[in-house]
């Protein structure tokens, strides 16, 4: 994956997500690649730069939720 569009996520205000990913997210993608998964997140959407396939979902089931302790 090129690090131009990783570059581009991050000036569009993703930032990367570090929880933990369920497998029937990679299940629902039919990825073949899950280990090379980078997922990031902004406001609710997800996407990933693991593959040339750049899969995305608003969908939070099989994202790990955080506490806002904030």
């Amino acid at each position: 994956m090129t690090m131009e569009y990783k570059e581009q996520l991050k000036q569009k205000g993703y930032t990367r997500y570090r929880g933990a990913v369920d497998a029937s997210v990679y299940e629902y993608f039919n990825c073949d690649c899950s280990w090379k998964a980078q997922w990031y997140l902004k406001k609710g959407h997800y996407r990933c730069c693991g593959c040339k396939e750049r899969c995305e979902t608003r969908d939070p089931e099989g994202f790990q939720l955080f506490l806002d302790l904030g």
